[in-house]
């Protein structure tokens, strides 16, 4: 689980600076605080843990542990002595992000064993290290929970502000029938008008049927220039499309959710209709996994096949039998229906969207 994308430069730049701060602060902390230092020792328990960390983004969960693993054996050696905890602060964190209760039950294992381990005859002072680790356990979880819940709140109110939008695209989509409505109605009134002249004026004065007829074509004429410009106007609108979807993929990676991503197909084949609507399933089941599900990982899969564009959504919450449909999916579910499609939702466990979009030949190019 992360906060940043997985493939972008935050994450290139952040994971190796931790895992060599990490390293560093192993090999070298202990010594400063006066504790005994080896290379075999501290710094290569550093090593191991440091290199753990560029892999946390993928298995969280699993380099906690054997983070820990590597911890205990090297505390059971006498090799190192500087703590069961703070160690694995970033390991610990990484993992609490979508896995608290795992992560808890991994530090508080760490803990006890280290405790264990380090055969403290004192009980003032075995009580006083393992209220300090304990203390610093429940600090890394708890600032884990925040960021998490930080991520989710981010995410639903750049849900609400795309809502704005959709209301606010509603509003100049009736702007604009209004303008079309206006240069059309007035252009074939005009047009009509000037036509009925010269058809009464043509056998008797064909001069003023000639006029009439310029003053139709300089109507019209005027009416295609203004619509032309209009329509110009519209183009320059960005529209969402399948490259879209990586945008998504980074606010929900960003919301705390482990997101796999898979593209197959020619998306630059796609049309620009299905390919909006594309991003709209998406955008909507994410939001819901977001809002409705506990879910800590979320699978997005797109196909550009010859004849059908497939998107499916999948994330791993709670069950939500009892989910009922809201503005967002039935507003989907019109699109994708709209274009000849079929959209599928399933909130048994969690919630898995899919929907089949029909392409065909003579416009996406991919026929066989």
């Amino acid at each position: 689980m992360n906060s940043l994308p997985q493939n972008g430069w935050g994450a290139r730049l952040v994971d190796p600076a931790l895992a060599l701060s990490t390293a560093v602060g192993i090999g070298a902390g202990p010594a400063a605080m006066g504790a005994p230092s080896s290379w075999h020792g501290t710094f290569g328990l550093g090593v191991i843990l440091g290199g753990l960390l560029l892999v946390r983004r993928r298995r969280p969960v699993l380099v906690l542990a054997l983070s820990a693993a590597a911890l205990l054996g090297y505390q059971s050696a006498g090799l190192f002595e500087g703590g069961a905890v703070w160690p694995l602060s970033v390991a610990l964190f990484t993992a609490a992000l979508g896995r608290p209760g795992r992560a808890a039950a991994v530090g508080a294992f760490a803990l006890a064993c280290g405790l264990a381990l380090q055969g403290l005859d004192d009980t003032s002072e075995a009580l006083a290290r393992g209220g300090v680790e304990l203390l610093w356990l429940a600090l890394v979880c708890a600032a884990a929970n925040s960021w998490r819940q930080y991520g989710r709140w981010r995410a639903e109110h750049q849900a609400r502000l795309l809502q704005l939008e959709q209301t606010r695209l509603v509003e100049q989509r009736l702007i604009i029938s209004r303008e079309v409505h206006d240069v059309v109605a007035h252009t074939l009134a005009v047009v009509g008008v000037h036509l009925n002249v010269a058809v009464e004026a043509l056998d008797d004065s064909p001069e003023e049927a000639h006029a009439a007829l310029r003053t139709a074509i300089s109507v019209r004429n005027q009416a295609m220039t203004d619509l032309k410009a209009f329509v110009g106007g519209l183009r320059d609108v960005p529209q969402h499309g399948l490259e879209s979807v990586a945008g998504l993929v980074e606010q929900a990676e960003a919301a705390g959710l482990e997101v796999r991503y898979d593209a197959e197909g020619d998306p630059d084949g796609v049309p620009a209709a299905q390919a909006l609507t594309a991003y709209r399933v998406v955008q909507e089941a994410v939001v819901n996994t977001l809002r409705h599900s506990d879910a800590g990982r979320l699978a997005i899969r797109v196909r550009a096949r010859p004849r059908a564009l497939e998107v499916t959504v999948v994330d791993d919450g709670r069950s939500a039998a009892g989910f009922t449909a809201g503005h967002g999916l039935t507003g989907m579910r019109e699109r994708v229906t709209a274009l000849g499609g079929t959209l599928r939702v399933d909130a048994d466990r969690g919630f898995t969207v899919r929907a089949v979009l029909p392409l065909t030949d003579d416009v996406t190019g991919l026929a066989p």
